[in-house]
């Protein structure tokens, strides 16, 4: 990899970081909007898992990776969206459980795992 590549990579992977958390805060607000209107949690948190994802999706295709919408690019953004959200269960499992008793350092190493599998997967092949 050039210099020129990897420093490219790594400012797509800062806009990455930003864009997660312009997601996580749709999330939440959807979410709290929604339980605020008496909708049960899990059903709320999934509206607004939803709708943070379709944020994620449209920031990412503009800013992070600057590329044109299609059908093909969004269905492989939200299959890695998906994996993401296996790839933190099955994390957090083995680290909490077999390398650290503490929950918030398990949870925080496995963050840092599935936001660099995910962003890696989506540079190689969702907005290939």
């Amino acid at each position: 990899m050039s210099a020129a590549e990897f420093k490219r990579h790594a400012a797509q992977l800062g806009t990455y970081g930003v864009v997660g958390a312009l997601a996580t805060t749709v999330h939440y607000a959807i979410m709290a909007g929604l339980i605020s209107t008496r909708w049960m949690p899990v059903a709320a948190s999934t509206a607004g898992a939803v709708g943070g994802a379709l944020v994620a999706y449209m920031a990412n295709r503009v800013w992070t990776f600057k590329a044109s919408h299609s059908t093909r690019r969004m269905l492989r953004f939200m299959a890695v969206a998906a994996l993401g959200l296996l790839l933190n269960a099955v994390f957090l499992y083995i680290i909490h459980y077999w390398l650290t008793d503490s929950l918030i350092a398990a949870q925080l190493a496995t963050t840092v795992l599935v936001f660099v599998a995910t962003f890696v997967i989506n540079l190689r092949w969702s907005f290939v």
